[in-house]
């Protein structure tokens, strides 16, 4: 802990703002991931020979983490990630969660370059999640099957929002 007295004031700036960023980073894909959804299953009954059950059959049946259980129920019955995509999601939960728990001890010593690649992959990983909850929500009305959109390179609202952060992290390297 002595060593944070040895950062500059603009070391100690870059290294909270790093933090600031990831933490903003995760929440937003946390919220991509398990609130949509539970919305999708709230106060649904599905009829017989359709592939869902409930949330807690098709979901919390995958993992006894909430999130972990989502991540299982996007790769495996969505198919809207990949497993590559779930080891970019959970490395930086992992990240998020060594910051937020052990700061003091990490700000002297963040090496932010060293994550860039990281935030490539879950840069990958966050926009096939924003393409798939944009075309789940709008994309299957044939309204807007009509407007010709190119729905591959659609982005959702939380997504650009990441896009923003990603753009803003990516000042420190």
């Amino acid at each position: 802990m002595g060593r944070i007295e040895n950062l500059t004031e603009e070391e100690l700036t870059r290294s909270l703002a790093y933090v600031g960023l990831v933490l903003t980073a995760f929440e937003l894909l946390k919220s991509m991931i398990v609130k949509p959804i539970k919305t999708f299953y709230q106060n649904v009954i599905f009829g017989e020979g359709m592939p869902f059950k409930s949330y807690d059959e098709d979901v919390l049946s995958r993992h006894k983490n909430e999130f972990e259980a989502c991540l299982l129920y996007l790769r495996d019955f969505m198919e809207a990630i990949d497993p590559e995509d779930v080891n970019a999601i959970q490395e930086l939960r992992a990240h998020r969660n060594e910051l937020a728990h052990d700061l003091v001890n990490k700000l002297h010593s963040l090496q932010i370059d060293d994550y860039a690649p990281l935030f490539d992959r879950v840069n990958t990983a966050l926009f096939k999640l924003s393409n798939y909850r944009a075309y789940m929500e709008i994309g299957s009305d044939p309204e807007f099957q009509k407007l010709g959109i190119d729905w591959d390179t659609l982005k959702g609202e939380e997504y650009l929002v990441f896009e923003d952060v990603l753009r803003k992290l990516k000042m420190f390297h």
